[in-house]
């Protein structure tokens, strides 16, 4: 079984792209949307209770190295905790895939607690100026919105196509969707260099590859 949770939020929005490319390719998958308001945050977590043990469970949205968030209306509902690190047994023995910053390190220090079966996370994603203003090294780059919307795209791209060719046959395993992924991303990095000049993309990019982890 195929869950996808996404998170409702403007800044998350673009991540649609792999939801909608998934559908068109006739995967199946249940999809569940955390909207910005404590119900849907609950009912959320009620679904992801009640998943038989090695399901696929893709999560896209914000996350930090103790928590992933929910759903999000600025100036209306502010983002919290869908599932906190002393929560995440709740993907026990689950096949767990965290589209999210600092997702990475929130499977590292869970991950006797969560005991899930593989889980596959990410280090900084960062997709919105802000991110880029607020990280030293990434603002002294003169990284622009330009090349985070190329960043976006690249991150649609490279996950869309890991994920259908792991749908082939998901016995290949969470280590075969990882080094797929990779792959994809060093191909992405190679063109950002040698076809468009484009060094803080494929920075970017690289820190992804990186920093991405599989436990």
């Amino acid at each position: 079984m195929i869950t996808i949770i996404i998170s409702i939020d403007p800044s998350t929005k673009f991540l649609f792209e792999i939801v909608e490319s998934l559908k068109s390719n006739s995967i199946k998958f249940n999809l569940i949307e955390v909207h910005p308001n404590t119900e849907s945050y609950t009912k959320c977590l009620n679904f992801i209770a009640e998943l038989p043990e090695y399901s696929t469970i893709l999560f896209f949205g914000h996350g930090q190295d103790n928590q992933i968030y929910g759903g999000e209306l600025l100036g209306n509902f502010t983002k919290q905790a869908l599932v906190k690190k002393n929560d995440m047994g709740i993907f026990k023995a689950q096949n767990l895939f965290l589209l999210a910053c600092d997702s990475a390190s929130l499977i590292k220090s869970s991950f006797r607690i969560a005991k899930t079966n593989k889980a596959i996370g990410f280090g900084p994603l960062p997709t919105e100026i802000e991110e880029i203003e607020n990280d030293k090294k990434l603002a002294n780059e003169g990284i622009t919105l330009d090349t985070i919307e190329l960043f976006k795209n690249a991150i649609n791209e490279t996950i869309t196509l890991g994920l259908l060719e792991y749908f082939k046959d998901e016995s290949q395993g969470f280590i075969f969707l990882k080094d797929y992924i990779n792959l994809l991303l060093n191909k992405r990095i190679n063109k950002a260099i040698l076809e468009e000049d484009n060094r803080n993309l494929a920075d970017l990019l690289f820190n992804m590859k990186n920093d991405m982890v599989l436990y």
